[in-house]
């Protein structure tokens, strides 16, 4: 820390230069040009933190030295003897290190080296930043980013003590903030460290009876959210597809795999297809039934232990979402699917049989309906709620008559604009699978007791479960837009069938559903639903035909595409399809009213397509109606479509026949 003797150099012959341009008396007194033992705070400052760290790089040296002595004189093993007398001198060496905290020591030594490097890049960021602050801005920005680098993964440290990041200060730290915060995060982790573990089998190990232990334990661990669990299911679909012939071992992986697919992990969905697996096929119905039991086995222990343990009820609870999720997942053919799989709402088929093909009677479901009328009300869990209405959807009626009243209460509160959109669309699903019988009940008909204008109430629900924000425009886009093909196509057969109903047609005309209609048409005049769009002429017609005028103009060119599609998917269909048969009666209606407002403006051609069709589906529904029969519906039914079809043929044939007498008579110009 002496004065630099190069600067008094320089002084003085500066001063030599002065006096040979100027003379001897231009130069100052340089007595004053004496050593000086002064120094500035901050110069101390400096050479304080550079001494320091030197001293503190030694003393960690000499501690790595130390320390490696002591390792080595631990490893070694004295004398001779037994070979219990060496292993008790081990023993005894082990709890002298513990005993003596060796560990502790030598991580001294390595937060010492640590604060050496602290010091060195401190001392030299101050003495570079008093002679350049451009160089020195390198060295405390390297400097800055060590420290925050440090910083950081002791806080790592702290908040996950599994990561690998751990130091002595990170565990100092940790050990302090351990006394104020809740170990309950530590508690989950420790939970998906389980799963985890058996991931890491499925992956990797080799010998049959492991994977198959780890399978094992897959439905009672948690499962780490969102982390890819594509490779461990690959893995278990590889076993699955090779048990075929061993029917427990098959059910046991294809259960297990249902597990995996109702949580909320990543899973390739290429994974998930099994088309062309006819055993795959043929055991669904064996899942989703054994999943229906025992979701109502858990119920049951439910709601007949009122005196139930609190942990014992979080079971049941548990239990049965989990059977609800495991049918849902099932619900699309020849697949695998997650449960939120917005494919599941409008083409999931949740009906399942008993092993001697039985289908479930409306009884079965009764715990279910209690479900979502009491309970999954009161624990507000909308997925729960979604799932049981994809579930009782398969009931395809209204439950039996002591839960009717009930479940149509449920179904109204489920499609309320304040649900989100999975909740609502399920509810209508469920409504679309009981549509027939939803037609049969009138304010006649209704129980004592039984709120009178539930039925307006619920006629008013469905329209707000496709339409939730009322005339308020949204965005084209999602789940409610304002055209949805599968949900809209959902609605307009719930529409269809309620229309004939004298009493449900007023009611629907006066609650908006017939406007929510007519704003459909241009949607469905070139889809692929044209199931969808016969069901929209059967509305219009089977509304002219109770009396009502229709608000709008019959003779537009929309309709009149509209018409055609649909008397071309008819013509077809008609042969096969005992739901078109039965609205055959109200589609004539509807046509005849486009013809008769139609004028000499409509292409002939336009006229002899449409009798072409029209003549076609006369043609198969006469040569198939013994098979309708045969189907359920009614003979009464099949002539009443024979004779409106049998009319409009022939309207269409005069029609046909006055515009060639027409064109050969006038001229092809004058047409």
């Amino acid at each position: 820390m002496q004065p630099n003797p190069g600067d008094t150099t320089n002084v003085l012959l500066l001063h030599l230069i002065q006096i040979s341009v100027n003379g001897p008396n231009s130069v100052p007194d340089i007595s004053a040009l004496s050593p000086s033992t002064g120094f500035s705070s901050s110069t101390v400052w400096m050479q304080t933190l550079a001494y320091a760290s030197l001293a503190f790089s030694v003393l960690a040296a000499f501690g790595a030295v130390m320390g490696k002595q002591w390792l080595n004189s631990d490893k070694s093993v004295r004398g001779r003897g037994s070979l219990e007398e060496r292993g008790i001198e081990r023993q005894m060496k082990l709890d002298g290190v513990k005993y003596f905290r060796l560990q502790t020591v030598l991580q001294v030594f390595l937060m010492l080296l640590q604060m050496s490097l602290l010091l060195f890049g401190l001392s030299l960021s101050a003495n570079m930043w008093a002679k350049q602050t451009t160089i020195s801005s390198v060295i405390i920005c390297t400097t800055s980013f060590g420290i925050l680098f440090y910083v950081g993964t002791i806080l790592v440290s702290v908040l996950r003590p599994d990561s690998p990041f751990q130091t002595p200060i990170s565990e100092l730290v940790a050990a302090i903030c351990q006394r104020f915060l809740p170990k309950k995060s530590i508690e989950i982790r420790r939970k998906f460290a389980k799963s985890s573990a058996i991931r890491w089998i499925l992956e990797t190990s080799t010998d049959p009876e492991i994977v198959e232990a780890a399978a094992i334990m897959i439905p009672f661990v948690q499962w780490t959210p969102k982390f890819d669990a594509s490779a461990a299911f690959a893995r278990l679909r590889d076993i699955f597809m090779a048990c075929r012939d061993r029917e427990e071992l098959y059910v046991k992986y294809g259960k297990i795999m249902a597990h995996l697919c109702i949580q909320s992990m990543e899973i390739d969905r290429k994974l998930l297809s099994f088309f062309g697996d006819d055993k795959f096929l043929e055991t669904q119905n064996r899942f989703m039934h054994d999943a229906f039991m025992l979701g109502c086995t858990a119920y049951g222990q439910l709601k007949n232990t009122p005196l139930m343990e609190a942990d014992a009820q979080r079971k049941c609870w548990a239990d049965t979402r989990t059977a609800l999720r495991t049918i849902v997942v099932h619900g699309l053919d020849n697949k695998l699917s997650r449960p939120d799989d917005e494919d599941l709402i409008w083409t999931g088929d949740l009906q399942w049989y008993d092993s001697d093909g039985r289908a479930p009677s409306c009884q079965e479901f009764d715990w279910l309906i209690d479900y979502l009328a009491v309970d999954a009300e009161h624990h507000r869990n909308d997925e729960t709620r979604g799932d049981a209405l994809l579930v009782l959807s398969a009931m395809q009626g209204l439950g039996s008559p002591p839960k009717r009243w009930s479940y149509i209460n449920s179904l109204m509160r489920c499609m309320r604009s304040t649900r989100p959109p999975r909740v609502r669309h399920t509810a209508l699903r469920a409504v679309c699978e009981a549509r027939e019988e939803l037609t049969s009940i009138t304010s006649a008909s209704m129980s004592q007791g039984i709120n009178a204008h539930l039925l307006d109430e619920f006629s008013c629900a469905i329209l707000t479960a496709v339409r939730p924000y009322g005339d308020q425009k949204i965005h084209d886009a999602g789940p409610d837009a304002s055209f949805h093909l599968d949900r809209d196509s959902c609605y307009i057969r719930i529409i269809c069938a309620l229309t004939k109903n004298d009493e449900w047609c007023q009611r629907l005309t006066r609650d908006g559903h017939l406007d929510r209609c007519i704003s459909l048409v241009d949607k469905y005049q070139n889809c692929h639903h044209l199931d969808a769009a016969a069901c929209l002429l059967v509305v219009f017609g089977r509304i002219k035909s109770s009396g009502k005028d229709l608000p709008f103009s019959p003779a537009e060119e929309r309709w009149r595409l509209l018409i055609e599609n649909v008397w071309d998917y008819v013509k077809d269909s008609i042969a096969y399809d005992i739901r078109v048969v039965d609205g055959i009666p109200a589609l004539v209606t509807a046509t005849m009213l486009n013809l008769t407002a139609s004028d000499h403006r409509v292409p002939w051609e336009w006229f002899a397509n449409l009798a072409a069709d029209v003549h076609m589906a006369s043609v198969n529904l006469q040569q198939n109606q013994s098979d309708h029969v045969n189907d359920d519906i009614t003979q009464a039914a099949i002539d009443a479509a024979l004779s409106s079809i049998h009319g409009l043929d022939e309207e269409l044939s005069c029609m046909v026949g006055q515009w060639i007498t027409r064109k050969e008579t006038m001229g092809p110009q004058d047409c």
